[in-house]
């Protein structure tokens, strides 16, 4: 049988492609390279077998378990997953949301009642011109974030707010997806990471930096701990 897999697509989740590809899981595997919304989307519509779920969207998912090793975390700054600002915080009055992921969404608007103590207002409308204030993530934060005097990064504000890491994604699984699957998505990720740590990658020393620096990807105890301390905190 061959499985679906969604997998986002940003550079964040390159240890884990790559690792498809060195492997040859790719081959073996229907592989969707997509945005957060749509791996829950694939999902949720059973269009998918695995998905790299946004912690958000989680407990909308039909039934599933959590799998594997590996997750998409943050230890402190993540640098992908910011609110920028043409004026400072305190004068902050609308924000435009990012509708690529719903988690990133829900972590600031936690964060702006019980880190911040602001009472702002949302919205996914920009008119066509850049936003005063916008949350960003993903890639297009490398491309828009020099356009903007103020940047306020909201895994770096979780830790601040909650002493714990911050986890954005995690691999989920149809109930009926065999071990040996789950096991073979570890796997190409530790050769994707060591694709990552060797001479020949491809990368820009920038993008390698990001990836062993700013991206933590064990899915350990802390970050389980975060996890449900996360969704706990959904309303």
């Amino acid at each position: 049988m061959s499985y679906r897999v969604a997998l986002v697509e940003y550079l964040n989740t390159f240890p884990f492609s790559e690792g498809f590809r060195l492997s040859g899981l790719d081959q073996q595997l229907e592989v969707h390279h997509v945005i957060p919304a749509e791996c829950a989307r694939l999902f949720k519509e059973d269009l998918v077998d695995i998905s790299l779920c946004p912690v958000g969207a989680l407990d909308e998912m039909p039934e599933h378990k959590i799998v594997g090793k590996y997750c998409i975390g943050a230890e402190g700054e993540v640098g992908t997953v910011v609110l920028l600002s043409q004026v400072p915080i305190e004068q902050i009055r609308k924000i435009k949301l990012d509708n690529h992921s719903r988690t990133s969404n829900i972590l600031l608007q936690m964060l702006a009642q019980f880190h911040w103590k602001k009472e702002w207002a949302f919205t996914f409308e920009s008119n066509g011109v850049l936003p005063e204030s916008s949350l960003m993530i993903g890639d297009k934060v490398f491309a828009h974030k020099e356009k903007y005097v103020y940047s306020y990064d909201l895994a770096t504000a979780w830790k601040e707010m909650t002493g714990l890491p911050m986890v954005f994604a995690v691999w989920i699984a149809k109930n009926e997806v065999p071990q040996e699957i789950i096991d073979s998505l570890d796997h190409a990720f530790e050769l994707g990471m060591d694709h990552v740590r060797s001479e020949a990658n491809g990368l820009e020393k920038w993008q390698k930096d990001y990836l062993l620096n700013s991206i933590s990807y064990p899915l350990d105890e802390e970050k389980m701990k975060a996890l449900r301390l996360f969704r706990s905190m959904i309303s």
